[in-house]
């Protein structure tokens, strides 16, 4: 009798699945979509997108979806349109059954913009992928020097996702020179001294070695008592003074 009880039950419901999958896939053949919804996660950290950029894609391509069956709406190549946009990091696009479409987008953020003795400015975002330089204002770490895009990606990529994911240092790196042999210079918002950091190797451990520097020594003798901080050597921090 039990059996046969669960045999019911999982019939019913099985019958109801299909039944439910009918009516919507019947219901949003019917609905229109009416409303488009755009929503930029991250626009309290940035204005790289707008909504007024992604409806002008929509337009552009023509796949404005309003007016149209939910179901002859290609969410694809919707989504691929969106993502096109070069401050886009990812999206998502779906429909819900009251006609409304949503589009959920992340931006790439830039961390460092970088500006070399020759060629053109660009930016740079936390996987060191290269965003071509554009109108938009940023507030970011400025890389100056002897650097090109691929010195840039292979040596930068470190520091830029540090920089992303740690305030202290993004509130305190004002720019990074490239010296002619290869060597990283750091040039804080505190302070009149320059931060020797060597060749790029061992970044996380030497600005770790650094921010302890400035939490028990600078915070004591204060941010001008040196001109130049090398972190060049492996477990020292030597300090020249200024004059």
């Amino acid at each position: 009798m039990k059996v046969f009880l669960k045999l019911f039950l999982l019939l019913a419901l099985a019958v109801y699945l299909v039944f439910a999958f009918v009516r919507f896939c019947k219901s949003k053949a019917d609905v229109q979509c009416d409303k488009v919804t755009i929503v930029i996660s991250d626009a309290d950290k940035a204005d790289f997108v707008s909504e007024q950029d992604i409806r002008q894609i929509l337009k552009d391509t023509k796949l404005e979806p309003q007016g149209k069956n939910l179901s002859d709406i290609n969410l694809v190549k919707i989504k691929k349109a969106v993502d096109s946009h070069q401050f886009v990091h990812s999206s998502i696009c779906y429909t819900r059954p009251n006609g409304e479409l949503i589009i959920e987008l992340s931006q790439r953020l830039p961390v460092l913009r970088v500006m070399p003795d020759k060629g053109e400015q660009y930016y740079i975002d936390a996987n060191a992928n290269r965003i071509q330089h554009a109108s938009y204002p940023a507030d970011v770490i400025v890389v100056t020097g002897n650097v090109n895009y691929d010195k840039a990606k292979k040596y930068l990529a470190t520091l830029a996702g540090i920089v992303q994911q740690d305030e202290f240092w993004n509130d305190m790196i004002e720019q990074v020179n490239i010296t002619r042999d290869g060597k990283l210079e750091l040039s804080p918002r505190l302070g009149n001294h320059v931060v020797a950091l060597g060749y790029p190797q061992d970044i996380p451990q030497k600005l770790a070695r650094l921010k302890t520097f400035y939490q028990k020594v600078i915070n004591q003798v204060g941010w001008q008592k040196y001109s130049r901080i090398s972190l060049e050597y492996e477990n020292q921090v030597v300090c020249t003074k200024s004059e």
